[in-house]
């Protein structure tokens, strides 16, 4: 990921959101193997992932962690309970995307750091699985969530590799 150093930089509170069955823990297993971060968590819908997660996580854990069933529309944490949040692949399910955009603001401590990457449309429109519950965006409508959030500082980073040819981290702070 290509925003990844920005979660674990201040030794903070981490939360990253995962939508089920993708990833299998790997942005928690990056983030805790480095032991920087005082504290990371993890929201997944599925029962089944968050115990597969926590399994996998408490072999390599340098730092506390915990992973809770959750959705990123009704976060399972107090408000400003963490100093990061990041949010990789799961766009495309989310329902309200403004509701859970405000969500993920409510969760953060002033100051803090919103991460949102995602594959571009037009690099997505080329595959078939958009088909089946994906809803793809454009650089713009998501810049715009940020900001419509009351989100501060909007930032891009945009980077191709042989897997996603082109994909975007979109950041924004907590004012």
């Amino acid at each position: 990921m290509a925003d990844r150093s920005r979660l674990a930089a201040d030794g903070g509170r981490s939360l990253v959101s995962r939508s089920s069955g993708s990833g299998g823990g790997d942005l928690l297993e990056q983030i805790l193997s480095d032991g920087r971060c005082e504290f990371v968590a993890g929201v997944d819908r599925s029962v089944d992932m968050v115990r597969v997660v926590e399994k996998r996580l408490r072999r390599i854990a340098k730092s506390k962690f915990e992973v809770r069933v959750g959705d990123i529309e009704d976060i399972p944490y107090e408000d400003g309970s963490f100093t990061k949040l990041c949010s990789v692949n799961t766009l495309y399910f989310w329902g309200r995307p403004g509701v859970a955009m405000a969500e993920c603001r409510r969760v953060l401590r002033h100051g803090g750091t919103m991460v949102l990457c995602f594959n571009s449309k037009e690099n997505l429109i080329g595959w078939p699985v958009h088909k089946h519950g994906f809803r793809l965006y454009e650089l713009e409508e998501v810049q715009n969530m940020f900001t419509d959030a009351g989100f501060d500082s909007v930032e891009v980073v945009s980077e191709s590799d042989q897997m996603q040819v082109r994909f975007y981290c979109v950041s924004g702070v907590v004012g």
